[in-house]
């Protein structure tokens, strides 16, 4: 897939239209003379149309900066923004701060445009591939087009199921606008489900599992990609209803506990996928020759590894583009100064996404992941000049702009993978977990805790605690015993996913942001988040005026 998106990601679609998106966003000219009848007629373009859909997972700023660090963990309690102060990148700060508004320049409009820019690559494709046949084609392929069609259905259900965790009911659209439905408003929540459903029925019976696709097509949507996006939209459904009966936001919506539970288990049994290293596995890696399985995640060596279940695909290819191709938080997150052998500080990376002291207290002593996860003044990190070599990482900028004294590795690359030959700052080769096997395993547990089957809430909340203790050498963290508790479910969460973009949302859908939310930033400042108002971020203020009106902002923000 890698190699796919390479080939064809300078692509742009004739005729391209965005719904609901900004100028910027609409001026899309085609870069070649074929008409829309002639370039939907072939095979190849057809690939050119789904590698268009996949594209937009890697644009500058959106996936990576804005969807993941910035509204899903710099936003919670996991988190704060790190060591650039109250100044640096000023929209990402009030967004930590909780003081953030629909006028934010770039924050709230990237998720908005892009995604809804990869909906409607979708929704040509959707419409244009049927066209396709043996007439227009000899080399048809009608069982490789409803493939394509199905990753098509696929990538509109997870961006439509970001956009409603980010911004709640958003414009339902299953086809090419008209001219007459750029203006229309808000859809209900419910009905955005309707659609992905529909979409994640027909993806799941007509993708091949990911080890089908074969290492050639890394990265494609396949059908336990699928079945765990049906297993979290009623997991969030679910909890919408469950926490909070009699929201106009959450009409329609119930309880449908055993539908997560089911195809959560649908994925855990198909045998694609495992916890990496749940049987003590170690890896060689730069990190070490004996690297534990959650460690391994998040290193190039876990790249489609078994825990993935779909991840964004990042490369290195020096190239020297700048908006796509690669993950930014490598530069973003790694600290801002090191420490030399002759006691100078060099400047390395930005420090963003820093972890929160709330994340660093909750952890368990000797929990392998916190090794995995925060970086404190004791340890080590590779240089960006040679592959040897490891120095200490220096805190005092950190902790004087912002009152932390920890920095995130999570998004870590030694001086071969990145800084020997990085051309710009954005092409780091981390892939983006966007459904990871833990997380699948949490929602079964979840599930089952609401169904009251306790053995299996408690045997899969073990499944994870098993994998990172055996991870490491500790022996911690031991499995849980006797009855699961909600706080369990929650613990688990926070300490397995922190700094990977769910906080925050899993905070709202069970109802509890205001309870842990309402903290103390490290530099002091006082955060106080409010529900309903701060539940969900707020439409672009742009986009409200293109729409005349008709997007409606949910109560606070109008």
């Amino acid at each position: 897939m890698k190699n796919i998106i390479i080939k064809y990601l300078n692509i742009l679609l004739a005729g391209l239209l965005l719904f609901g998106c900004s100028e910027e966003f609409l001026d899309l000219k085609p870069i070649a003379q074929d008409s829309e009848e002639t370039f939907y007629s072939t095979m190849d373009g057809a690939e050119k149309a789904i590698t268009a859909c996949y594209s937009n997972f890697c644009l500058e700023k959106t996936w990576d900066l804005t969807i993941m660090m910035t509204l899903g963990s710099i936003s919670s309690d996991d988190s704060e923004a790190g060591a650039g102060g109250k100044d640096d990148v000023i929209e990402f700060q009030h967004v930590d701060q909780m003081r953030h508004t629909p006028s934010e320049a770039n924050v709230f409009i990237w998720p908005w445009g892009y995604c809804f820019r990869a909906i409607n690559h979708c929704n040509i494709a959707i419409e244009k591939l049927p066209e396709i046949s043996k007439e227009t084609d000899p080399a048809f392929n009608a069982s490789l087009i409803r493939k394509r069609l199905g990753e098509a259905k696929f990538l509109r259900a997870i961006n439509y199921f970001v956009l409603t965790q980010i911004f709640g009911g958003v414009p339902v659209m299953d086809h090419v606008p008209l001219p007459t439905e750029y203006t229309k408003g808000r859809d209900d929540i419910i009905d955005v489900y309707k659609l992905i459903r529909s979409d994640l029925r027909f993806a799941m019976t007509v993708l091949p599992e990911k080890s089908q696709w074969g290492e050639s097509n890394a990265g494609r949507a396949s059908k336990g990609a699928a079945t765990a996006l049906m297993a979290k939209t009623f997991l969030y459904e679910s909890s919408y209803a469950k926490n909070y009966p009699g929201d106009e936001r959450f009409a329609g919506m119930t309880q449908q506990w055993d539908s997560v539970l089911f195809f959560a288990e649908q994925v855990m049994n198909s045998g694609e996928y495992e916890l990496l290293g749940i049987n003590g596995e170690r890896f060689d890696t730069w990190w070490s020759p004996e690297t534990g399985g959650y460690r391994c995640i998040f290193l190039t060596r876990g790249n489609n590894s078994s825990e993935g279940v779909f991840e964004v695909q990042n490369v290195q290819d020096g190239q020297e583009w700048f908006n796509t191709r690669g993950t930014a938080l490598v530069r973003w997150t790694a600290p801002r100064e090191y420490i030399d052998n002759n006691g100078n500080h060099i400047e390395h990376g930005w420090g963003w996404l820093c972890p929160s002291p709330q994340l660093v207290a909750s952890y368990e002593e000797g929990d392998p992941r916190f090794k995995a996860t925060v970086m404190t003044a004791d340890d080590s990190i590779p240089s960006m000049k040679d592959d040897s070599t490891w120095f200490k990482p220096s805190m005092e900028e950190l902790y004087d702009r912002s009152g932390l004294s920890w920095y995130g590795r999570k998004y870590e690359c030694n001086y071969n993978e990145y800084w020997k030959s990085t051309k710009t700052w954005m092409d780091g080769p981390l892939d983006l977990k966007l459904i990871r096997f833990a997380d699948v395993v949490l929602w079964a547990a979840e599930a089952a805790y609401n169904l009251n089957d306790n053995a299996k809430a408690l045997e899969y909340i073990n499944m994870v605690r098993t994998r990172a203790r055996n991870s490491g050498d500790t022996g911690v963290p031991a499995d849980l015993t006797g009855t699961v508790t909600m706080d369990d479910i929650v613990y688990e969460r926070y300490i397995e996913l922190a700094m990977e973009g769910h906080r925050f949302f899993d905070l709202v859908r069970w109802n509890l942001a205001e309870q842990y939310l309402n903290h103390t930033l490290a530099d002091g400042d006082q955060i106080t988040f409010e529900s309903p108002m701060y539940d969900f971020f707020p439409i672009p203020i742009t986009e409200i005026d293109l729409s005349g009106n008709n997007l409606k902002q949910y109560a606070g923000w109008d």
